[in-house]
Order: structure tokens, then C-alpha cells, then sequence
């Protein structure tokens, strides 16, 4: 079971504010300058330099072009060595909901942070201070690989945190395994996120891995018994798979 200090729901608007014309996406340089004291608050001191980029050590942030025109939407990008570009990169998208572009941009930063960044972080520190550690054979581990678990965050129309619970005590990354691993397509390090969605008869659960839609994996999580609810509600987290374990 995931360790409730690393549970994060953070606050959220649920009420959306229909504007004309429809919000544009933040710029990649403003996006970078917003998340720049957000990182350092979880660890490094963060640079923005050419690219554009922010950069702590070897380690690098970018803005990569968003599959989508939500202005809420942000695809993410962690280069473990920004100086080796035949490093693996660990690739995430987030969504922020609120009216203003820029508060949309720091809950997706937030939401990003808590779920993905402290995966990489924390494979570095090897504290267990940022995410949970499962080995291959542990309750909650993913077959032959080391998993490092990050926060479960979310929202839901109705306060309530079912979906949320569910993600740390069932721990479905677990459960999923043997459908997750045939998309795993690196031999040494894969990033896994997943994502239940869920209100009346709307349902929209993903899996990504290395920051691609993986359908199998998707539609073996929409088949797991997380609560049902009638008012909309989400979760998500992310396990970055390091391995052979």
C-alpha cells in the first residue's frame, strides 16, 4: 500500500468559466518561468537557460508541442542528462483546470511535480523521501522491474477521495503488469501513467507509457473495480520502471 504521505489531492476548480474568445496556450518560455520556483521547492536550484530550458545540475525540463490545443494542457519532458542527448528522457502530459491560462499552467505543473518529477528525483536520491519503492517481488512491485510510485492526485465534483484510495490500496500498476509490460519498449527505463476518470455513464481511463497511449493497458484498467460514482472524478499517478529488477 502507498505510503499516505506521498497521497496528494490538491484543490481544484470544478467550474469551468466559458470566455470569448477561448484562451490561448502560455508560451513554452512563461510556462518554464512559472515552474522554475515549483521545482525548487521539491529540490535544486533551477535554471532557465536556451531552448528554452530549465536546468539543475545535468538534469532539464522542456515544454515539448502539445498533441492538443487545450490551453490547459501541458506535455512535459525530464532529460536525465541534458548534455547526452542518447539519454532516455521521462515524458509526461498534465492538465490544469481553471479559467485563467496561468493558473491552469501551475496546477498542471503541480500536478505534474507530484506525480512524475518525483519519480526521477527520487530514483536519484534513493531516499524514499519523494515516492515509493517496490521491488519486483514486493506487494505492489511490477514484475521484473523496480518501480518507483509516485502521489496519487485528483479531484471530484463531489469531495469526495474514492478514486484516489483506490489507486494507493489497489496499487493497479501491480495488477496490470503482465498488460503493461508487452508496451514497454525500453530496455532500462519505461514511465507509466495512468489515469481513471469517471462520473455517471462517462468514463475515460488511460494508461501512457513513455508518454504514448497504451490500449490494451487502458481498457484492462477501465475493467478494475475502482468506486463508481455519479458526479465526475478523477486520479492519477505515475511509476517509473527501472529495471531489470
Amino acid at each position: 500500500m502507498l505510503d499516505p504521505r506521498h497521497w496528494a489531492v490538491p484543490v481544484l476548480s470544478t467550474t469551468m468559466i466559458d470566455q470569448q474568445p477561448t484562451p490561448q496556450p502560455l508560451p513554452a518560455e512563461r510556462v518554464l518561468e512559472l515552474a522554475a520556483p515549483m521545482l525548487a521547492e521539491v529540490g535544486g536550484d533551477w535554471l532557465l537557460t536556451e531552448g528554452p530550458m530549465l536546468r539543475s545540475g545535468s538534469l532539464g525540463v522542456r515544454v515539448l508541442p502539445s498533441d492538443s490545443d487545450d490551453y490547459r494542457h501541458l506535455d512535459l519532458e525530464i532529460l536525465l542528462n541534458v548534455d547526452r542527448p542518447d539519454v532516455p528522457t521521462v515524458v509526461d502530459c498534465t492538465l490544469g483546470l481553471a479559467a485563467d491560462p496561468v493558473e491552469a499552467a501551475r496546477r498542471a505543473i503541480q500536478a505534474w511535480i507530484e506525480t512524475c518529477l518525483v519519480t526521477v528525483l527520487e530514483m536519484i536520491e534513493q531516499q524514499g523521501r519523494l515516492a515509493n519503492h517496490f521491488r519486483s517481488g514486493d506487494q505492489g512491485g511490477f514484475a521484473g522491474w523496480h518501480a518507483i510510485v509516485g502521489s496519487v492526485t485528483g479531484w471530484s465534483r463531489d469531495g469526495s477521495r474514492g478514486k484516489q484510495e483506490w489507486f494507493a490500496e489497489a496499487m493497479p500498476w501491480s495488477t496490470l503488469a503482465p498488460v503493461i509490460a508487452p508496451g514497454l519498449d525500453r530496455p532500462y527505463l519505461n514511465g507509466v501513467r495512468m489515469l481513471v476518470g469517471q462520473g455517471g455513464d462517462s468514463t475515460e481511463c488511460e494508461v501512457r507509457i513513455n508518454g504514448q497511449r497504451h490500449e490494451p493497458s487502458a481498457a484492462a484498467l477501465a475493467a478494475l473495480d475502482w468506486p463508481r460514482t455519479d458526479r465526475f472524478g478523477l486520479a492519477r499517478t505515475f511509476v517509473l520502471l527501472v529495471g531489470p529488477d
